[in-house]
């Protein structure tokens, strides 16, 4: 019997997570049943611990974490991040990891209450603690293969974040073999430690009767015509906009043909950008947002449309691929990234970056009864290579394996730009060792830093051991006894600036200050330097 904390802190209401809340909770409900004799404990926030109320069972409850009454406010440079990851690395991910830093969180909170294993379905480890294994999940590495779609500053939180997490994860689960493949070649991650388990709930779509779909329809206004159907926010990779120049090209070459298209999401402003360009296109009658819908009434929607259309430039799976394909609805859909690797032979594929091929398979579709059919019959067969329980036992397999072979904490130092700067914070690790190490840690603040005073905190997992201050144009050198057993310290700086918002070149990154050196000094007096290139 197992302890294993889950953090839900990043879980937003409504549909801003998008896929990663939906699978994370269908993989919990499937944990109740499954491991029946584990326990697991989910980390929640005030914002959303009683719509997590529905996982209670005798085996799973809740503790609340955080506890503040506000939510954070969007931060506008990272509000843009296109899918779910944003959460981690935009406002909810800063906040859990500030107010982790001022208390609301509990020093070594999982092992004093028994935790045996972390899950991070979100896949920040923000909870990470050493001593106790954790296993993260990975959804996608856009940023490497679309930088345009993001800022460079954005970029190098990114490549920070995901660097972090592939060093603080004992086991890493891609949810495609596409993004596993991305994580071995960008991360250097061990293949032992990093694993493939499809993202299979698509048995979570039930199949309404007429009845109740004619209602849903006609009260969402989209009874009248036949209509293709895209589930996704609005994020630029989604590829809405090359779609929506496709389906006009269509009705140019076809306009006698009353399809219609259907946008399910969330994500308000780039929906109403959307709107507008729908209107400049005279296609207002015929193409209809929704906006994020309850699950009775995406069950109706579903069951209601022709095909679904996936126009998606980069995806780490594709669940509306899988889901359609369970439900007896043929696919339409990019030859890009993972989509491929889900759909198989069971899709008609296009170029989503030519609007051409996608207006040649929509006449296709609607042209030809026989390739719908034969895409349903082999979409049905595919999906049935896509088992829940296939996904449930990966995921135990990992867990188990982790418990088993948690590696221990190794000698190493994270959140330091190649450069030597440190952001808003430098975490250092170390291994078990003899009495009398010490830590020693040189840090400076240039002469020509915005501020003339940068604040320090050095602190383990359990309290701040000194708090330090570095004037502009010095430097100093931290020393800090190390404990014989494993562990971690936390060097946090205050105030932070971007050199390209004070006029100072055109760096973007967040920086705090300089490390010239950090070094472990044994007690024979032997130093061991943790940096590549730090001053001997």
């Amino acid at each position: 019997m197992s302890l294993i904390a889950v953090d839900m802190t990043p879980v937003l209401p409504g549909g801003e997570n998008g896929g990663a809340k939906i699978f994370a909770i269908e993989l919990l409900r499937s944990f109740q049943k499954t491991a029946p004799g584990d326990h697991f404990l989910l980390l929640t926030a005030l914002w959303n611990h009683e719509e997590l109320a529905i996982l209670d069972g005798p085996n799973m409850a809740r503790h609340c974490l955080l506890t503040r009454k506000k939510k954070p406010r969007p931060k506008p440079l990272t509000a843009q991040y296109p899918g779910f990851f944003r959460r981690g690395l935009g406002r909810m991910g800063r906040y859990i990891m500030r107010a982790s830093k001022t208390g609301v969180a509990p020093r070594r909170l999982l092992g004093s209450r028994g935790v045996d294993l972390l899950f991070c379905p979100f896949t920040a480890a923000t909870y990470a603690e050493p001593g106790i294994p954790t296993v993260s999940v990975i959804y996608d590495l856009q940023h490497r293969d679309f930088p345009q779609f993001f800022s460079p500053h954005e970029i190098g939180l990114r490549n920070a974040f995901m660097r972090e997490v592939s060093q603080q994860a004992d086991h890493i689960v891609c949810i495609s073999e596409h993004v596993r493949q991305a994580v071995l070649e960008h991360l250097k991650t061990n293949p032992q430690r990093t694993h493939t388990a499809h993202v299979c709930i698509q048995t979570r779509l039930s199949t309404p009767d007429h009845i109740s779909v004619d209602r849903h329809r006609s009260a969402l206004d989209i009874r009248l015509r036949p209509y293709m159907f895209y589930p996704a926010n609005y994020w630029p990779h989604k590829n809405h906009r090359m779609l929506l120049t496709a389906y006009g090209m269509f009705l140019s070459r076809n306009p006698d043909n009353n399809l219609d298209l259907v946008f399910t999401g969330a994500l308000e402003d780039s929906e109403n950008e959307l709107k507008r360009a729908v209107a400049q296109m005279g296609l207002k009658e015929r193409v209809h947002f929704l906006g994020f819908l309850p699950q009775e009434q995406l069950e109706a929607v579903w069951c209601g449309c022709e095909f679904l259309i996936f126009p998606s430039l980069y995806e780490g799976f594709g669940i509306p691929v899988l889901e359609a394909m369970s439900i007896g609805k043929p696919v339409l859909c990019s030859n890009t990234t993972s989509l491929p690797g889900v759909a198989g032979k069971a899709a008609l594929y296009f170029d989503p970056r030519k609007p051409g091929d996608i207006v040649h398979c929509l006449e296709r579709i609607t042209r030809e009864p026989g390739l719908r059919n034969d895409l349903v019959n082999r979409g049905y067969s595919r999906a049935a290579n896509f088992r829940p329980e296939t996904m449930i036992d990966k995921y135990l397999d990992v867990f188990r394996s982790a418990l088993g072979n948690s590696l221990p904490v190794s000698d190493r130092v994270t959140g330091i730009f190649q450069d030597g700067w440190i952001g808003e914070e430098m975490i250092i690790g170390f291994s078990p060792g003899p009495k009398n190490r010490v830590l020693e840690l040189s840090v400076s603040a240039p002469s020509w830093l915005p501020a003339g005073r940068v604040k320090l905190k050095l602190r383990d997992d359990f309290k701040i051991v000194q708090r330090l201050s570095v004037r502009r144009g010095r430097e100093i050198t931290i020393s800090q006894p190390l404990p014989e057993d494993q562990g971690r310290f936390i060097l946090t700086v205050a105030p932070t600036f971007r050199p390209s918002e004070c006029e100072i070149g055109d760096d973007n990154r967040t920086l705090g200050i300089k490390c010239q050196g950090c070094w472990f000094i044994h007690p024979d007096q032997t130093r061991t330097s943790l940096m590549k290139g730090g001053r001997k």
